[in-house]
């Protein structure tokens, strides 16, 4: 039997493929350089400053201090159809697992503070009552993904322009270093800690204390940078137009809908009112 399709076979070629990788946007993606944000949960809204993850330095200490994060996984949950032969597996839904973020702790401890005033908040072991739903997840946790140079010019920015004079370079090659480029976020919704990891006191070693946060939400999701995400403007693109939220259910998210999404929700709609099936029943008569 032939081989099918040899035309659509691509031959391996070395000088192909160091021209594609030495492109910025194909250049190969590295595990640091990232950022984490919490919005504030609306229990911890009437405790100040120093519950407020989103100023001072409390914000610092959990980006700063994040150490390490585990990103999302996301699954395919299958159904299983087998008439004659060899089963036929086909999608039912999507899943996802629970992410943990590891933290440098500071001398003052303010990063354990804030994670257990949040779960004494949230599920209060003295009373053994817990708050409402909406009252103590965090709205949004976004962990935005930075790539080295490929920015703006780190010249053209005010709080950069004191140390490209300060390393002495010449004016010809103050031109050349760049900030680093934001490529993406991913935006976890409606979230809160579940286990705050134990931590061992050794006294045989000197070590930096970490904690680690394990954390459920509701979704999440993910977003290119916006060069990336669409094909205007940019020459030999090799990435599609990302949709609207990445085609969410209209009715379960809270982000403004596109006209298309608008129209499959009025569509839904139509689907599921009495007309349809006033239409079939009419028929079958």
């Amino acid at each position: 039997m032939a081989i099918p399709n040899r035309e659509g076979a691509q031959y391996n070629s070395l000088q192909d493929f160091i021209g594609f990788f030495k492109q910025k946007d194909n250049a190969p993606a590295f595990a640091n350089l990232f950022s984490v944000h919490f919005s504030t949960p609306p229990m911890l809204q009437s405790y100040g400053a120093k519950y407020n993850p989103e100023t001072g330095d409390l914000r610092n200490l959990l980006n700063y201090y994040a150490d390490s994060v585990n990103l999302p996984s996301k699954q395919v949950t299958t159904g299983t159809y087998n008439q004659l032969g060899s089963a036929i597996r086909y999608a039912t839904g999507s899943t996802f697992s629970q992410i943990s973020i590891s933290f440098r702790v500071p001398r003052s401890g303010e990063t354990r503070a804030f994670f257990e005033k949040w779960i004494a908040l949230m599920a209060n072991d003295a009373s053994q009552y817990t708050d409402y739903y909406d009252n103590y997840v965090c709205p949004t946790l976004r962990i935005y993904k930075w790539e080295r140079g490929g920015g703006e010019l780190a010249i053209g920015k005010r709080n950069m322009l004191r140390q490209v004079r300060d390393s002495g370079i010449t004016r010809y090659t103050a031109m050349t270093p760049k900030i680093d480029q934001l490529t993406g976020a991913y935006e976890l919704r409606k979230v809160f800690p579940y286990n705050i990891g134990s931590i061992q006191l050794d006294n045989s070693q000197n070590k930096l204390m970490t904690l680690n946060v394990q954390f459920y939400y509701e979704r999440y999701r993910f977003y290119q940078a916006a060069e990336y995400s669409s094909l205007l403007g940019v020459s030999g693109a090799i990435t599609r137009p990302a949709p609207t939220d990445n085609e969410t259910t209209p009715s379960t998210d809270p982000v403004r809908q596109s006209g298309t999404n608008l129209q499959r929700r009025n569509n839904t709609e139509f689907l599921m009112s009495g007309n349809v099936r006033s239409s079939v029943s009419d028929g079958l008569t």
